[in-house]
């Protein structure tokens, strides 16, 4: 079966992702100053004072999305994803991980960018997995209408650059990956199967199916706007975040987030906005002490301007269905709501809810979709 689309459609949008590496190295966007009260430095003298040192924040954690977590449960478009992520210093000596290439990129890419000798380094490594799938699940034929079967296996590395006054973090994440490959679509099969619904049928027909290499990579920056003291002795943070990426999803993008709530662990670790479908991997959260626990809600929003989607238009290979750019929605909003419970130990617990305006303009595929998570994560 043929695309709708030519092959000059197909190759206007091939090249969208590298010509966007180009104009990275001018991403050192500069960071504001955080806002400020009378009171708000001694806000975060109190905030801060027993918090440990800034260091590698060794653990773990594994996030699981799926729209049937969701309270609307529909199995389709993100219809799931799995990241397993490992941060700390020694995660830069795994044999597998990606940050000495990161490293290289980072130092080719942002030698113009401000100097970062000054900032305390964290490392963290993630490998995942994400399924797309259309509406009608129950057919092997391709629906034009509808958005195209996807799936992508990765692995990424990260690093984060925490400022001496702990006010603002840069970071940046290398992601290489497989699109395509058949065992994504053997694991859905087997989920479905196990919770007694409709397998998939239409994987055959997904974007580079076979298998085809991919990339990302992504700097942005963010800057703690608020600390201020609310409900008693509670905390409220808010943030803001700038990003720029370029590969399989190429787009620049802008957030604002907060949390609510009994909170213990710095504001760094809390990351809800570096989430592209699955959340990205950044240091794990480590709380004041063994005897202190967080419990804390959170929210946000962002505004994406995405210039190129693979798993909506493919990549060099021949794909059975792709949509041009002419098709889909180049400005994106999304906004979240979740809960985060820190337990005695080092182990939390978070779900969340999120939301994302329609990606495809016409047709069938022109949903709003949503979708929830859990993410389990101890730090040592």
């Amino acid at each position: 079966m043929s695309s709708r689309h030519t092959p000059r459609d197909r190759r206007s949008t091939r090249w969208i992702a590298a010509l966007a590496v180009l104009g990275l190295w001018a991403s050192a966007g500069s960071e504001f100053a955080a806002a400020q009260t009378p009171d708000l430095d001694s806000l975060i003298e109190r905030a801060s004072s027993d918090r440990p040192a800034i260091d590698g924040g060794r653990g773990w954690s594994l996030a699981i999305d799926n729209d049937l977590f969701a309270p609307a449960q529909n199995d389709r478009d993100y219809t799931g994803g799995l990241g397993i992520t490992v941060s700390g210093a020694q995660t830069a000596d795994y044999w597998w991980s990606l940050d000495p290439l990161l490293g290289v990129v980072d130092h080719l890419l942002l030698a113009r960018a401000a100097d970062r000798s000054d900032m305390r380094v964290q490392h963290a490594v993630q490998v995942g997995l994400l399924s797309f799938t259309p509406q009608d699940l129950g057919t092997a034929e391709v629906n034009f209408e509808d958005r195209p079967y996807a799936s992508l296996l990765f692995v990424t590395a990260a690093r984060q650059h925490v400022a001496p006054d702990a006010r603002s973090v840069r970071y940046s994440d290398l992601t290489l990956g497989i699109l395509g490959l058949s065992f994504t679509s053997n694991l859905h099969d087997a989920i479905h199967k196990a919770a007694g619904s409709d397998t998939p049928r239409g994987y055959g027909h997904q974007i580079s199916s076979g298998g085809e290499p991919t990339a990302r990579y992504a700097i942005g920056g963010s800057t703690l706007r608020g600390l201020r003291l609310s409900l008693g002795s509670g905390l409220l943070e808010t943030k803001t975040t700038w990003e720029l990426s370029a590969g399989y999803l190429t787009e620049a993008s802008y957030a604002a987030s907060m949390r609510l709530g009994a909170i213990n662990s710095p504001w760094w670790t809390f990351n809800p906005e570096r989430v592209d479908y699955i959340a990205r991997p950044s240091p794990v959260a480590h709380g004041r002490g063994s005897g202190l626990s967080e419990l804390y809600v959170w929210a946000g929003a962002k505004l994406r301007l995405r210039a190129y989607n693979a798993f909506l238009q493919g990549q060099f290979r021949d794909s059975d269905h792709l949509f041009a750019p002419d098709e889909i929605n180049h400005v994106i909003g999304e906004v979240w709501f979740g809960v985060t419970n820190q337990f005695l130990g080092g182990t939390q617990m978070s779900y969340a809810v999120r939301y994302q305006t329609a990606e495809i303009r016409d047709g069938l595929g022109r949903r709003d979709p949503v979708w929830a998570g859990v993410t389990i994560s101890h730090s040592f």
